[in-house]
């Protein structure tokens, strides 16, 4: 489920209405910046004898990934509905 909801995202992040934007940006860097270092590890742990290890790592970047989209869609339905 996706929401638009700005006064929703604002009270889930403690911060004023008009600073939801920026909070969500903010947040949506930290979150790439995660998945990256997701892919590095994986690749520092490409060659690894643990096929475990290396699924689970596949499986944590998978998963990052759909969190960064998950908060893109959502930035792009809070920016449609405040324009």
């Amino acid at each position: 489920m996706h929401t638009a909801d700005s006064t929703a995202w604002a009270e889930a992040f403690g911060v004023h209405h008009g600073f939801v934007d920026r909070a969500l940006q903010q947040r949506l860097r930290r979150l790439q910046d995660m998945e990256e270092e997701l892919r590095a590890l994986y690749a520092a742990f490409r060659d690894a004898p643990d096929d475990e290890l290396l699924l689970s790592i596949r499986s944590a970047t998978r998963s990052m990934t759909q969190a960064v989209e998950c908060l893109q869609i959502a930035i792009r339905q809070i920016s449609r509905g405040s324009a």
